[in-house]
Parts: C-alpha cells; structure tokens; sequence
C-alpha cells in the first residue's frame, strides 16, 4: 500500500511522519506540484493526502492506480468531485479540526475592527498616549450577528457571540432551524445584521453569493467579516461599498486578486492572510483527522467522505 503527502505539509512534525508510515509506504513530497507532476505522483500510489494544489477534471480523468484522496482541509472546491467519481477516487475531507479555532479568529478580527485595534497600536508605537478622541469605538453587546450558513464554525461563532450579548440569527439552504440557530431568509438576514459573519464552502452556487445587490442590503453601518474564501464575496462592490460609506467596514481572512489593491489601501478593513485555523490545537487535530481519514478507509468505513465512486475499486 503506498501512500503520498502529494505537496508540502504545512505541519508534519516526525512523529506523525511515523504514525503515517505505520500505514504503509510512506513518502511526503516538498513543493507545490504544477499539474504533469502531481498526476506522476497521484499515479504512483494507492492513496494520497493533498492540501491546496487544484485537482481539476482534466489532471483526474488521466490519474491511474489511486482509488483515495483525503484533502486536508475543510473546504474541497480544489478538487471536481464529479471527475473524482467518474475516476473511480474516494474523497474525504477534515470538517471538524479548526471549528474552534476560525470561531475565535472571527472575534479576533471583528474586536480589531470595532476596536480600531491596528491603527490604535500603531499610534502607541509612535508614542500616542491618552488618545481617545481618535477612537471611538463600538461594543458588541446588543448587535446582531448575522450567520450565512450555519454548519459547525457558524455554530461555534454562536455560542461566543452570545457570551458577548449579541443576538444572532443565521441563513442555510433548507431554511430550517438547525443547531439551536434561529434560522431566517436570507435577503432579512442582512437587512437585520449589524455584523454579517461567512460560514459556507465555495462551490458553484455560492461563488460570489454576496454580490453587488446583496452587499447594497446591508445597512451602512454594518460589518462583515470572512474567514472563508474570498470568492464567495464579489470584491471590486466590497471595496466600493467600503470606499464610499455604504459599509462600515470588513474583516477578512483572505482576499482575491480582482480589488485587492482597493482593499488594502482602506483603512476600514483589517485583514489576516490566511491564518484563521492555523493554531496549536488545530494543527494537531488536522493531522489526527488525516490519519482517522486514511486508517477508516484501510478499514472498509471510510469517514468523511464527498464522493461514491461510479466503479468498483
């Protein structure tokens, strides 16, 4: 049985190296693969474990021997889960290893914001003392938090929202209560929210699901914050909103190319690279979920998985 780390880890410390080799043939690659590469080395192997290189149609149709892939992540708009079928690949995913960790940094980047927290510490970098005058800032206690999905990280966001006083409210795609979460329309809920909070995963439907005529429902002095993919967000409409005064202000874990300029030179939006899962503990149980991925494969009980193969394996 040979298994490949397909790209870089971001974190694979020897002692998971081991537990990873005690499955069988191990071998963990250090680049990001352009595509000719990483069908060579999907081929040569029975399972594999990728991270962010795309796993697109044409690179999937053309893969031979490999009947697993568990992704690392949570999201899986990397890989065509419908070509992944069609080529007889199992796909798992990890769900859960960061739940808590992005639920925090959602606060992280909403108290920087409401706080003023990058432009206050650079004031007292430069010796500022007594500084008040310059910023105001807004307590949470009695907004809404308005919740677009309401899956396991919008869950969590709820449960320390509400230790701050918010009321919160969410959206999904049945409409129905889950989680405790008091469910509404979508279009209502951001016309209701004082902080609207992203919790869904990029796929066809929801690419740019916060559109120009979505960001105009928001009230003007609303807050969003995002700590999933940029692209659910159209972001030249973010930026002009932002720009002109027709949002308060956003918190974003990541941006995409188009309008990232804008942002950026906007002093009403606070931005983290990428780093809103990326913790102690959820490094650890990212590579935990990993190895649970793999063994309830070998097992005959693959968990956590996005596709049932079309042949048999």
């Amino acid at each position: 049985m040979r298994i490949v780390y397909a790209e870089r880890p971001t974190y694979l410390p020897e002692r998971w190296h081991e537990r990873f080799a005690a499955l069988g043939e191990f071998e963990v690659f250090t680049d990001r693969p352009e595509p000719t590469t990483l069908l060579h080395r999907l081929s040569g192997a029975d399972l594999a474990i990728v991270e962010s290189t795309p796993l697109p149609s044409q690179l999937l149709h053309r893969v031979t021997r490999l009947r697993y892939l568990t992704l690392a992540t949570t999201g899986h708009h990397i890989v065509d889960l419908a070509a992944a079928e069609a080529a007889g690949i199992t796909v798992a995913h990890c769900p859960t290893y960061c739940c808590q960790a992005v639920a925090e940094h959602v606060f992280g980047l909403l108290l920087a914001l409401v706080r003023q927290l990058p432009a206050a510490d650079a004031a007292a970098r430069l010796g500022a003392g007594g500084l008040v005058g310059a910023f105001l800032s807004r307590e949470l206690r009695g907004m809404t938090l308005g919740l677009l999905g309401a899956g396991r990280i919008a869950t969590a966001v709820a449960g320390i929202a509400m230790g701050f006083g918010m009321d919160v409210i969410a959206t999904n795609r049945s409409g129905k209560a889950t989680s405790g979460l008091r469910v509404v329309p979508l279009e209502q809920l951001l016309r209701r929210s004082d902080v609207l909070s992203l919790h869904v995963p990029l796929t066809t439907d929801t690419r740019g699901i916060l559109s120009a005529e979505r960001l105009s429902l928001l009230r003007p002095s609303a807050l969003l914050v995002n700590t999933c993919s940029a692209d659910l967000i159209d972001q030249p409409a973010l930026a002009r909103a932002l720009g002109d005064g027709t949002l308060s202000g956003a918190a974003l874990n990541a941006v995409a190319e188009k309008g990232a300029d804008e942002l950026r030179r906007l002093d009403n939006v606070v931005l983290s690279p990428g780093t809103a899962w990326y913790t102690d503990i959820a490094r650890e149980a990212n590579l935990v979920e990993i190895h649970e991925n793999l063994t309830s494969y070998l097992r005959g009980t693959p968990v956590n998985t996005l596709t049932r193969p079309l042949r048999s394996e």
